[in-house]
């Protein structure tokens, strides 16, 4: 299913907002999102050292994976039919429809990235469907924040590999990067919001 086939580009934005829309976790996403951080921040691994997660300046690729495994279990706990996804399956999996499951993509960077694999075959683990981004802070600061949640469709051909045979990472094109996304959350005290941009979710509360 490509809900985007043979649609202009122009009405890409309409149709991610149709999809998000339909999806049964868009009106609690953002709370379990937050919670989950929030765990993170305050979880202790060392007890003996009696140190929180948020005191060990964890890197930006640690606390990406936390965030990875966290808000799954989150969603496992709290929402009916929805579960961690294993193996190949999507990392939220939806039980009784898997058009909802989703990958989930999180980053201390501006934009997200996937593996290179994921712009090189169709193959493998499922790369088209329902996409939760994650965007945040490094823990190294001080208070660090969730920055951005955002909810949508990505496809296949939405990735774009490295030019450099040995690089790892794949990166979205521009017009997946602006049309297919939704802005479920903003942290406000961290964006200068825009004079015209839509409104979502504060942030900083």
């Amino acid at each position: 299913m490509n809900p985007y086939a043979g649609k202009n580009i122009e009405s890409w934005a309409s149709i991610t907002k149709e999809l998000v829309d339909a999806h049964p976790l868009t009106a609690c996403i953002v709370d379990l999102c937050l919670k989950s951080w929030q765990s993170i921040l305050h979880g202790k691994i060392n007890t003996y050292l009696n140190l929180t997660i948020s005191e060990m300046r964890l890197s930006p690729q640690a606390t990406g994976a936390l965030l990875h495994d966290v808000i799954p279990e989150y969603i496992e706990k709290n929402i009916k039919g929805f579960r961690k996804g294993v193996g190949k399956e999507k990392d939220i999996v939806c039980e009784y429809n898997d058009l909802f499951s989703m990958e989930l993509k999180t980053s201390s960077q501006k934009s997200i990235f996937g593996n290179r694999s994921y712009a090189k075959s169709d193959s493998g683990k499922c790369k088209s469907g329902y996409y939760l981004a994650i965007n945040f802070e490094k823990i190294s600061k001080n208070n660090p924040k969730i920055l951005l949640i955002q909810m949508g469709w990505l496809d296949h051909t939405d990735w774009r590999a490295q030019k450099s045979e040995t690089g790892q990472q794949a990166s979205l094109t521009k017009e997946a990067r602006e049309s297919k996304f939704v802005t479920l959350y903003k942290n406000m005290d961290v964006f200068t919001p825009c004079r015209h941009a839509k409104r979502t979710r504060r942030g900083g509360r």
